[in-house]
């Protein structure tokens, strides 16, 4: 591990040493970027790049070089590599006269920022993102490769000033940075993601790469020493061949995993990675390298076009600051968007600009390059248009930012708006304000009976006319979308209770159309108005539902509150059993050992202790009582027939009446909530016989019928007048077991007569597996034989 850490300070020392070198030639040996070609043994200078310093100095197209540094250039080669790269003076030949440049005084020499200010800037950008991951990751395989493809990169881009001039250090650094960084960037591929388990590519793919690049730079390196330091044209394309087939293959084998691995949890990750590689490899390729190839000629001169690469930092670091530089979603979808919108004005544009030189012979190369300058600037313009629009729209255009300082200060008094009616109050005030309208209808429409109703008004209201055409177009509006009327338009703000709400606004009242931001900010002010007017309607309906004032309260309410009174059930009989119980439980026995000592107690004392001793163990009982009733013990696991079946047993104990609890072998699997239910409702029913019937026998019946189960008392008691049974219902708590019963949306029907004793049927909804239910038979023609848990005394 140290060795890899050292490794990569090493290695970014070394490219800093190359640096230093680099701009040392630079400043020391020119370039002067004239391309010749030979006609009848002369050198004539066919193009050359103007920003250089022999554009610069007069030298033109069409001069016959005739010496270089001095020297004659007759009979020699100058075109094998790139013509005259480098000197200190050249000497042409132009309308018969002799012209001598002098290139000795550096001071005189122009500055060219493609060549090594835009390189070297890129190199500091490269070198300060490599050491910030070698400090980071100093121990990491998958950084080191990393640092190693940025640097091969920024040092190849540089080395290409001094390949450019002859020198040979910078041509073999230039060739082996070239060919070796798309190896270095399947390597960093296949390291980083294998950790991840995802293969991007196979290591023999790796080996090969490598292998080859390094045959053919020792290649190079015999040639350069060897044959020629000044490489002939066709071995340097050859170089740039093997870059380009490398970075085209990483590119394939980003896009395929992308493809291949785009639902997983990487995909942002080599989404991101795949379009940086792609935005930063692509124009330097296509723009330069493959129509030298195909052409002879590039579209973007090489040093422009590998402004590219500046994508690879930003890349790599937007990745590793995750999302904190700037949201790379937005660029991209609005960039899909830039570029459909600037490919048809760039087309017009050169169409036009086509007919403007017709007499004009225009290459093709020249036509490519201004469509691909025109489209670019197209896109930037677009994006500039973008961000000047958000900063200056409201400061140019008169009222324009009216609109978003309604909505917010709207959103802000509709967070106080407590009833529907104070909502449509805000909205009307807020439309009269805003928009230049005289009227505002709010309309109500039923569904059931499609009636239309005006609920409020403001100004003057053309009800009929909104009538007859509302009457069928009103259930097609959904809520934020505009229904134009003849006179006026219509917005849906909200539904419920089976009625769609509607606001009507007025035309302008000088009767132009609404414009783009007034119906944008009206679709934005009612759909916020549609969500809030919702949630009110909601609210208003819950407050309803919980007016205690009502005869009945909803079933979800009753369910809810019989919720809560479980839990203080269950918390009181939890403390009742751990406290009050446990301190009895220890009085009782200091008790009974004062007692059971041997020691002579006077008969009295001992009687007494003896009283009080039971006293206590009533006491103990009367609290466990009360704790089973508060909380039955393993009531879940011994399901509604064991429940009933336990509290018949137990109240039989008390109960001047025999109980027969007749279940008809039921086998439903009922929910706790229902077991619970039918737990208290037994528990109550009970409790009532024993206080108010007077009953000789009780029957209990529990049976299914269909998709609910029925529940069945029945006592031959003295029964009462159903109408004093209204008065005293809730003194026998029969109120209790019918609001339970509307709690899981059940019915509670009861029977009774003076001398005919009590019946109470209680039906409740219930939901089971359809196997289940066709395993069980629940009707009343197939019933079992009671169980008679006591033999009856009496009869019915």
């Amino acid at each position: 591990m140290i060795n890899m850490k050292l490794r990569n300070w090493m290695f970014l020392f070394v490219t800093l040493l190359f640096a230093a070198w680099s701009t040392l030639l630079y400043f020391n040996v020119p370039n002067m970027a004239v391309e010749l070609n030979e006609s009848d043994g002369k050198w004539i200078v066919s193009a050359m790049d103007r920003e250089g310093w022999a554009g610069q100095e007069g030298i033109v197209p069409g001069d016959i070089i005739t010496h270089v540094d001095h020297q004659l250039v007759e009979g020699k080669n100058l075109g094998d590599r790139y013509g005259i790269n480098t000197a200190t003076s050249i000497m042409v030949m132009r309308a018969g006269s002799s012209i001598e440049f002098d290139f000795s005084d550096m001071s005189d020499r122009p500055i060219q920022w493609d060549q090594f200010f835009i390189p070297m800037a890129l190199f500091v950008l490269m070198l300060t993102f490599s050491s910030f991951i070698a400090y980071k990751k100093p121990y990491d395989s998958s950084a080191s490769l990393l640092i190693m493809f940025l640097m091969s990169i920024s040092v190849g881009y540089l080395a290409a000033y001094g390949n450019t001039v002859g020198n040979i250090l910078s041509a073999l650094v230039f060739e082996l940075a070239l060919t070796i960084s798309p190896v270095l960037f399947l390597h960093f591929l296949r390291s980083y993601f294998i950790n991840m388990g995802i293969v991007s590519v196979h290591k023999r793919v790796v080996t090969i790469g490598y292998g080859m690049v390094i045959a053919w730079n020792i290649f190079y390196l015999i040639y350069v020493l060897s044959v020629d330091e000044k490489a002939p044209l066709s071995i340097v394309y050859q170089g740039l061949t093997i870059f380009m087939v490398g970075t085209l293959l990483a590119m394939f084998i980003q896009v395929r995993m992308y493809i291949r691995y785009r639902n997983s949890s990487q995909q942002a990750l080599m989404k991101y990675m795949m379009i940086g590689n792609i935005a930063s490899f692509l124009p330097f390729i296509g723009f330069t390298l493959l129509p030298i190839f195909v052409t002879g000629m590039s579209f973007v001169n090489g040093g422009i076009a590998v402004l590219s690469f500046l994508f690879l930092p930003i890349t790599y670091l937007y990745l590793v600051v995750s999302n904190q530089l700037f949201d790379i979603e937005f660029i991209m979808s609005r960039l899909r968007y830039y570029l459909i919108m600037a490919f048809l004005p760039t087309l017009l544009f050169l169409g036009g600009l086509e007919l403007v030189f017709i007499d004009t012979s225009i290459r093709t190369v020249v036509w490519g390059r201004m469509f691909l300058v025109l489209y670019v600037s197209s896109i930037l313009f677009l994006y500039v248009r973008e961000a000047l629009d958000r900063k200056l729209r409201n400061k140019v255009i008169k009222g324009a930012h009216q609109f978003e300082q309604s909505l917010e200060s709207f959103s802000d008094r509709v967070s106080e708006v407590k009833k529907v009616s104070e909502l449509e109050q805000c909205v009307l005030k807020e439309l009269l304000s805003l928009l230049p309208i005289d009227s505002v209808g709010f309309i109500d429409c039923s569904n059931e009976n499609q009636q239309i109703t005006l609920k409020r008004t403001h100004g003057n209201v053309p009800f009929e006319e909104i009538y007859s055409q509302l009457l069928h177009n009103w259930s097609s509006v959904r809520v934020g979308k505009e229904l134009k009327l003849t006179k006026g338009i219509c917005y849906k703000i909200g539904q419920g209770s089976g009625t769609q709400h509607l606001v009507w606004i007025s035309d302008k009242v000088n009767h132009t159309e609404f414009n783009h931001d007034e119906k944008m900010w009206l679709r934005t002010l009612i759909t916020h108005v549609g969500f809030v007017y919702q949630n009110l309607q909601l609210i208003e309906g819950l407050v309803q539902d919980l007016d205690l004032k009502r005869e009945e309260a909803p079933p979800w309410v009753l369910r809810l509150l019989f919720r809560l009174s479980e839990q203080e059930r269950r918390k009181l009989a939890s403390d009742l059993h751990d406290s009050a119980l446990q301190d009895q439980l220890l009085w009782y026995r200091k008790l009974e050992m004062i007692v059971s000592d041997e020691a002579e107690l006077p008969a009295t004392t001992r009687s007494n202790l003896n009283e009080i001793s039971e006293g206590l163990l009533d006491v103990i009982h009367q609290i466990r009582e009360t704790c089973n009733e508060l909380r039955p013990p393993f009531l879940q696991e011994m399901g509604a027939i064991q429940a009933i079946e336990n509290l018949c047993a137990h109240a039989q104990l008390n109960a001047n009446f025999t109980i027969t609890f007749d279940h008809q072998d039921f086998r439903v699997d009922l929910g706790d909530e229902h077991v619970l239910a039918i737990y208290r409702i037994t528990q109550e029913l009970l409790r009532n016989g024993m206080k108010h019937s007077k009953a000789t026998h009780v029957q209990l019946q529990l049976y299914c019928e269909g998709r609910n189960i029925r529940y069945c008392y029945k006592d031959n008691g003295i029964g009462i007048e159903m109408d004093r049974l209204q008065l005293s219902f809730d003194h026998m708590g029969l109120a209790g077991i019918r609001e339970r019963v509307s709690g899981l949306e059940g019915e509670t029907i009861l029977r009774t007569a003076p001398g005919k004793g009590l019946e109470i049927d209680i039906l409740l909804p219930v939901e089971y597996k359809d196997q289940d239910h066709a395993n069980v038979r629940r009707t009343n023609d197939n019933r079992t034989r009671p169980i008679m848990l006591f033999p009856q005394s009496a009869e019915m």
